[in-house]
């Protein structure tokens, strides 16, 4: 629907007075959220992935503000209190553990720093669920493989389907954030079909 742009540059905006400080772009994949960053002026990005071959490629495409760090959100290799924001666009769908995620961004976050989150989400009414279900099972799959006809033999977005089913509630994932960072508010869009869910740090 043309909204994940959108929401990415609506959470950075967010963080944009800790352009000068270290900020954590978890699960970076190729780099899409650090560029709008960069690009955006901020300084320090440190890119979390699991993914080598996706780090490798972010670093070639991102320059010197970009700093590549091999691992996983359930455990992130770095300091208490070393990041004044964290990212995660379009990745806390895949993370295994979600909770102990949770743990460590509030770890690695400041007071006073934030979290932000931009992925699909599962609403919490059964029948706008069941709506979101149909159009992540059915009919985006049926959109993208128009899109990219002739470019693979698979359709990439059908592991969506199960990422979705795995997903807990747009509120309860909320609260969870809530509990760990003290502060954390919802925002919904496409019925609940998509979410950013922001968190502060309370000191």
């Amino acid at each position: 629907m043309g909204l994940a742009g959108p929401l990415r540059r609506r959470a950075i905006r967010q963080l944009e007075k800790y352009r000068t400080e270290w900020i954590l772009d978890s699960g970076t994949g190729p780099g899409t959220s650090s560029r709008m960053m960069l690009e955006d002026g901020f300084e320090k990005i440190a890119g979390l992935d699991p993914s080598l071959v996706l780090l490798e490629h972010a670093k070639a495409t991102l320059g010197p503000g970009f700093h590549p760090v091999l691992g996983v959100a359930e455990n992130l290799p770095f300091r208490p209190d070393a990041f004044y924001g964290v990212l995660t666009c379009f990745s806390y769908r895949d993370v295994r553990d979600k909770a102990l995620s949770l743990v460590e961004f509030a770890r690695v976050v400041g007071g006073g720093g934030r979290l932000e989150i931009v992925d699909i989400g599962k609403p919490d009414g059964l029948f706008r669920q069941k709506l979101i279900e149909l159009y992540v099972a059915v009919l985006m799959p049926m959109i993208a493989r128009f899109f990219i006809r002739g470019r693979t033999k698979e359709n990439p977005f059908q592991m969506i389907v199960l990422t979705f089913h795995q997903l807990a509630k747009n509120r309860s994932v909320t609260r969870s954030a809530e509990q760990k960072f003290g502060s954390a508010s919802l925002q919904e869009f496409l019925l609940g079909g998509m979410v950013i869910i922001e968190a502060k740090r309370i000191s």
